[in-house]
C-alpha cells in the first residue's frame, strides 16, 4: 500500500471516530454501526414502471419509423375542359363575321373586299382602294350597312344615277321590275350581288311573279335591309 492510500485510510478512519464522539455527546449512546443500505421496491410500483417503459420504448420507436415515411401526396385537382358555353362566359369576345361584297366601277381596285358583319359601303369601297378621281359619290349611299354577297357599284361623274352595268339596270326615276329583271338588272339594286340575284330569278321561276317588293323577303338572304334599302328603286 503507498502512502497516499494510507493517508486517505487515517482520514477516513479519523472521520469516522469524529463523527462518533459527536453523535456520542449529543444522544449520550454510542453511534450506531453502518449497515448496508438495501432497495425494496412494491411490485404495483415495478408494474407502473415497467409499463411506463414500454410505452416509452413504443414512442420512441413510432417516432423513429413515422418520422422517415413518405408524406402523403395531395391528389391533384382533375384538369377541367373549357366547354363553349365556359369558353363564352369567360369573357373572351366572339369570333366576328365575315362578309363579302363585290365592288366595282369607279374604285381604285375593284373586286371582292371582306368586311366585318355591320361595316357599310364606305369600308367596302376604302378597302376597294378607295374612290378614283372621276367618282361620283352620290351615285351610292354610303352610310348603308354591307350585306353578304351584295354588288356595290361606284357610278361615275356624269353618268345617270343608278345606271345598270350591262345597261339594263334601274334608270333614274324608273323603279326595276323584280319579275322582269334579268340576274344583271337585279345586281345594280343595293344588296344584292350575283349569287342573290340568281336565288331571286330561280325563285321567281319556281314560285311565280313577286306580288310586291316585301314578297321578295321570301327569298333566302333578303332581309329587312335589303327590301327597305330597295323600296324606292324596285317594283312589281
Amino acid at each position: 500500500m503507498d502512502d497516499s492510500h494510507e493517508v486517505r485510510a487515517r482520514w477516513a478512519a479519523g472521520l469516522r471516530e469524529a463523527a462518533a464522539r459527536a453523535y456520542a455527546t449529543g444522544h449520550g449512546a454510542e453511534a450506531p454501526a453502518p449497515h448496508a443500505t438495501r432497495w425494496r421496491v412494491e411490485p404495483r410500483t415495478a408494474v407502473s414502471a415497467a409499463v411506463v417503459l414500454v410505452l416509452l420504448a413504443a414512442w420512441v420507436w413510432w417516432g423513429l419509423v413515422g418520422g422517415t415515411a413518405a408524406a402523403p401526396v395531395a391528389p391533384l385537382a382533375p384538369a377541367s375542359s373549357a366547354s363553349p358555353s365556359t369558353a363564352g362566359a369567360s369573357g373572351a369576345p366572339p369570333a366576328a363575321r365575315i362578309v363579302v361584297a363585290h365592288v366595282s366601277g369607279a374604285v381604285e381596285r375593284p373586286g371582292l373586299v371582306e368586311l366585318e358583319s355591320g361595316q357599310r359601303v364606305a369600308a367596302a369601297i376604302e378597302a376597294a382602294g378607295g374612290l378614283t378621281a372621276t367618282a361620283d359619290p352620290s351615285s351610292i349611299n354610303l352610310a348603308r350597312v354591307v350585306v353578304d354577297g351584295e354588288h356595290i357599284r361606284v357610278g361615275v361623274q356624269g353618268e345617270p344615277a343608278a345606271a345598270g352595268v350591262h345597261g339594263t339596270g334601274p334608270a333614274a326615276g324608273v323603279p326595276l321590275d323584280l319579275n322582269a329583271a334579268d340576274s344583271a338588272a337585279l345586281e345594280e339594286l343595293p344588296g344584292i350581288g350575283p349569287v342573290l340575284a340568281g336565288r331571286i330569278v330561280a325563285d321567281r321561276e319556281a314560285n311565280g311573279p313577286f306580288a310586291s317588293v316585301e314578297d321578295l323577303g321570301r327569298v333566302p338572304g333578303v332581309g329587312p335591309a335589303i327590301l327597305e334599302s330597295i323600296a324606292d328603286l324596285a317594283t312589281t
